[in-house]
């Protein structure tokens, strides 16, 4: 499929009865989906999933810009083997939950060389994602990549195999993430980032087991095999570094040649662990009580 002119969402009074999904692919392998074309998702008279691929293995997405989406951009479901590069995804810093691109039990992605700026996460890995590699993405404004949320209402979830590289991340509220929710069942393991440049961002590096304040559970979703290295910027507070584990712990997080400075010389940066256990190497600010 080639799209090479503008694709834009009708006003949603004019829709009628619908489900929130504007452009919904299921069941269709071997597709590629590319051209030089926008799509317009009208933002937020929809606040759905703008463009949805849903068991679309051997799925090619790329070269297309998408602007305003009413909810998550791009959202890949129950999908393996898949490819997304050189896309465009632009939204209102301030927009409603327009991640920039979500997957979900989905396996063997690559996303690569693609510029992505929301009012969420740039890309967002739920549950059942594994073997993804994200590189050369520049992302911001938005809340940075993030493994998550994780575990909501006691859930299951389950990622790994994750490795992101070569980003930069600018203007935004996070950088770099895992975030789970108190009481939740599952793992986060194998994820690494490496090289990462971040521009006047908030938490930086971030580990969030109590998401959106969870409280403290018996059960926690066990997070293991982490790697933060070569991450270098400027951070706008004092959150450069925080690992907020559950009280099971994280276990085995690396943190290697991590130089990140506070743009805001009243709050300097800092590095928080809380139930961390792991090793740190060359990184600045660094707390030598974070690990045990």
């Amino acid at each position: 499929m080639q799209i090479l002119g503008n694709l834009l969402a009708p006003v949603r009074e004019k829709w009628g009865s619908c489900s929130g999904r504007w452009l919904h692919f299921t069941d269709v392998d071997g597709m590629t989906v590319n051209g030089s074309g926008v799509i317009n998702g009208q933002g937020d008279d929809w606040w759905g999933d703008a463009l949805l691929f849903e068991k679309c293995n051997g799925l090619q997405l790329n070269g297309l810009t998408h602007i305003n989406g009413p909810g998550f951009h791009i959202h890949v479901v129950h999908s393996k083997n898949v490819i997304i590069s050189n896309v465009t995804i632009t939204a209102p810093e301030h927009s409603h939950n327009t991640d920039g691109i979500d997957l979900t039990k989905s396996q063997g992605v690559i996303i690569r060389d693609s510029i992505i700026g929301t009012g969420d996460d740039c890309i967002a890995i739920k549950g059942g994602t594994k073997f993804l590699n994200i590189s050369n993405v520049q992302c911001g404004p938005g809340h940075g990549i993030s493994v998550g949320s994780l575990g909501s209402h006691g859930q299951e979830g389950y990622a790994s195999d994750i490795h992101v590289w070569n980003c930069t991340i600018t203007g935004a509220t996070g950088g770099v993430k895992i975030k789970t929710w108190a009481g939740g069942k599952g793992t986060v393991e194998r994820v690494s980032f490496e090289h990462i440049i971040v521009k006047q961002t908030n938490y930086p590096v971030h580990i969030n087991q109590h998401y959106s304040h969870s409280k403290e559970q018996p059960q926690a979703i066990k997070v293991s095999d982490v790697t933060f290295s070569d991450i270098h910027g400027t951070c706008t507070t004092e959150n450069t570094i925080v690992l907020d584990c559950a009280n099971i712990g994280c276990t085995n997080i690396i943190l290697n040649q991590i130089n990140i400075t506070s743009v805001d010389p009243n709050k300097p940066a800092s590095t928080i662990c809380n139930n961390v256990q792991g090793k740190a190497t060359n990184i600045s600010p660094s707390n030598s009580s974070c690990f045990h």
